[in-house]
């Protein structure tokens, strides 16, 4: 198995156990039924269970490298009825998963407005100098667009953010210039990610003022 690919995550652990070369070239009867075993017996590398997430993670990865060449497959593991079994066996595996704890997705904590304030009146947050101004966008980036913690951050620069007006209220608000692909949306999803950080009048701490002097500089 090529690392690298969807199936290097996880699943080369119980594909070179099972020492199944070549399974692309299987049948539907002996995928399913090699898919039957393999979504019950996936483990972690320590033997721990994967949570929910990753295990849908881990079997629409086997579906898209099944699909995309050079194997170029026309089923689909997911939908297709001569895989009912093997889904059957997913979904036991995912119900066994949440009955352990393992369903839920944990979230960073809600960052409240007492420690908001507290961050926006420090001397590292200071938009009067050039250390805290930058650190200041920074944070406001962080706060409105990046939902999967820093994801994507090292490829962002000035260019990607564009400020706009509301039409119906004159305020300003920055927003994406081009949305980006996130782990969980790549290039065929027809969801985009994106956000919005809105303007607000009169505070020292508005956001999009922050962004306007950072860019002029």
């Amino acid at each position: 198995i090529v690392v690298g690919s969807p199936l290097s995550w996880g699943l080369n652990i119980w594909w070179e156990k099972q020492q199944h070369d070549e399974f692309e070239k299987f049948d539907f009867v002996r995928l399913n039924e090699t898919l039957c075993h393999c979504y019950v017996d996936l483990r972690k590398g320590d033997g721990e269970r994967y949570k929910a997430s990753s295990l849908e993670s881990i079997r629409h990865g086997i579906n898209r490298y099944l699909k995309a060449p050079p194997h170029s497959k026309t089923f689909d593991i997911v939908k297709d009825s001569p895989f009912n079994d093997s889904n059957a066996n997913f979904k036991a595996v995912l119900a066994e998963s949440k009955r352990f704890g393992l369903g839920d997705v944990e979230h960073f904590p809600v960052i409240n407005e007492v420690d908001r304030e507290t961050l926006y009146t420090s001397m590292y947050l200071s938009s009067t100098t050039p250390t805290g101004l930058a650190n200041k966008v920074q944070f406001d980036i962080r706060l409105y667009f990046c939902r999967r913690g820093i994801e994507n951050m090292h490829s962002m620069t000035k260019c990607t953010f564009t400020i706009k007006t509301d039409i119906k209220t004159g305020l300003k608000y920055v927003t994406k210039a081009k949305d980006e692909l996130t782990k969980n949306h790549r290039e065929s999803d027809k969801e985009l990610v994106s956000g919005v950080m809105p303007e607000s009048p009169g505070s020292v701490y508005c956001p999009v003022a922050s962004n306007e002097n950072y860019i002029r500089r």
